[in-house]
């Protein structure tokens, strides 16, 4: 992988990971790890996102409470509509596309052509959000600060309109 392309990505999570091996995976199809383990000649165990996919869902849920809580938002109806705005895959697909995870070639795959690569980007950028989300959580050490400091970071441009939002409804 493009050490560069890695540095950059790594600048907009907010993070420097400590085992680049977390965020290979995190950045990893399974399509890609079963071709590596099928391969005749030299298979490899080539571990994939899924399972930090749904880690990161899960500290992602508790990462945007958190930080809800911090902006002041004080209940759990207030708490429940904003973080199903957030949670939306649309919206996780929209921050896939700001760290450019397809564009700069950082995802592992063996899905098949560029076309097919298109058909499913929205979900594709979903799920290595989450992915880099459990990823960080791991390789953090299984810090929560760590991790919502990046979810800080990542979700930047929603939290601004979040604020902007919520000053209107004072």
């Amino acid at each position: 992988m493009d050490a560069v392309k890695i540095s950059n990505l790594e600048n907009q999570i907010g993070y420097v990971f400590t085992d680049k091996k977390e965020l290979y995976r995190a950045l990893t199809h399974s399509t890609f790890s079963n071709a590596e383990k099928s391969k005749p000649v030299g298979a490899r165990d080539c571990p994939h996102q899924e399972i930090y996919a749904t880690l990161g869902d899960a500290i992602l849920k508790a990462g945007f409470i958190l930080l809800l809580m911090d902006k002041g938002v004080k209940t759990k109806g207030e708490i429940t509509i904003l973080k199903a705005e957030w949670e939306k895959n649309l919206q996780l697909a929209e921050v896939g596309r700001r760290l450019h995870i397809l564009e700069n070639k950082l995802f592992h795959h063996r899905i098949g052509n560029e076309e097919k690569v298109c058909e499913g980007a929205e979900t594709y950028r979903s799920d290595t959000v989450e992915a880099l989300i459990g990823a960080i959580f791991i390789d953090s050490g299984y810090s929560i600060q760590k991790t919502k400091d990046s979810i800080t970071t990542i979700f930047g441009p929603e939290l601004e309109r979040l604020e902007s939002d919520l000053k209107k409804l004072s």
